[in-house]
């Protein structure tokens, strides 16, 4: 293993684009369950064809991370084998939802109104697990590396771990309409994503002093660049462009690596010690590698194709 450990940089770098892509889907279905008629159009031609890549990225993650860390496999799924399984449920529950909300106008009761809320609905507590787990990992707190446990009610009892919640999101819920070119709440974009990042920084302090360092000014500054931009109708569209906000969300979440290495689990875990050596290292590069091309031209293909498709709807329903 060299001084720099790029098996965690190019894992984390994964990760960054996983959650991304999640966390983008998690502001649209806020909007969809608050302000579904504003918001349908412009989640949807967003949501529809990317919640399958969302799912394609995250276990592309996985399996390069069990790569990355082959030791910690089992005790991973030891130590979140009930969240697991609450997770993997609200996955599959999510997925049904959408591909019948795709696929269903209207049959009896059931119509894609709801079948899109429902979706967003699994989604935000797909989150909630998420952001449970993250917290867990980052702090310690709940977690008993020595019997692999996980205790959801020493979690919850501790304020910064609700602090973490909030904070994560009010910043959603202040970057939705950024994001989704919601003008109508531009002025509430900067006070709520504020918020969520005074919600954060406190939660982190509470969770360890060390992790409020000068390095934390840079997500900062960068999550208060989308909103601040979004005052201004001439930058309004760059920041709303899917592209450029996106990138700069891997960025903000990438350059947060610093809170879980080089140690994790409130500093008891050494990542540097269960990273794989070896034959492993070319393995998980390759792996990487191709994966990262694989289903970057996927993604692309993917999105071209639903668009095309939807123009040739547009075109079918309004012949000129």
């Amino acid at each position: 293993m060299s001084t720099i450990n790029w098996l965690f940089y190019v894992n984390f770098a994964v990760f960054s684009v996983f959650l991304t892509l999640f966390i983008t889907e998690m502001m649209g279905a806020v909007l969809l369950l608050l302000f579904y008629e504003k918001s349908r159009k412009s989640v949807l031609d967003y949501i529809v064809p990317i919640w399958e890549v969302t799912g394609t990225f995250a276990a592309f993650w996985v399996v390069t991370a069990d790569f990355a860390y082959p030791s910690l496999l089992l005790p991973v799924a030891s130590l979140f084998a009930a969240t697991i399984i609450i997770f993997l449920i609200l996955f599959v529950a999510r997925n049904a939802s959408i591909s019948f909300a795709e696929l269903i106008i209207r049959r009896g009761w059931l119509d894609e109104k709801k079948l899109y809320k429902l979706y967003s609905l699994f989604t935000l507590l797909i989150g909630l697990v998420v952001i449970t787990v993250l917290s867990a990992i980052v702090s310690g707190r709940g977690i008993s590396l020595s019997n692999y446990s996980f205790s959801l009610a020493t979690w919850i009892s501790d304020p910064a771990s609700i602090l973490y919640v909030a904070g994560v999101l009010f910043t959603g819920i202040g970057l939705a309409p950024v994001f989704y070119s919601m003008e109508e709440f531009r002025r509430l974009t900067v006070p709520l994503t504020s918020a969520g990042i005074l919600f954060s920084t406190i939660s982190l302090y509470l969770y360890s002093p060390s992790f409020i360092t000068p390095m934390f000014l840079v997500p900062v500054l960068l999550t208060l660049v989308p909103p601040l931009l979004y005052q201004s109708r001439v930058t309004a569209p760059l920041i709303s462009n899917k592209l450029v906000f996106g990138a700069m969300t891997a960025i903000i979440i990438f350059s947060l690596n610093y809170i879980v290495y080089p140690t994790a689990f409130g500093g008891s875990l050494v990542v540097d010690e269960i990273t794989a050596k070896g034959p492993m290292v070319e393995a998980f590069l390759l792996l990487s590698a191709a994966g990262a091309v694989i289903i970057g031209l996927l993604m692309i293909l993917y999105i071209v194709a639903v668009r095309n498709s939807k123009k040739g709807r547009v075109s079918t329903e309004h012949p000129a």
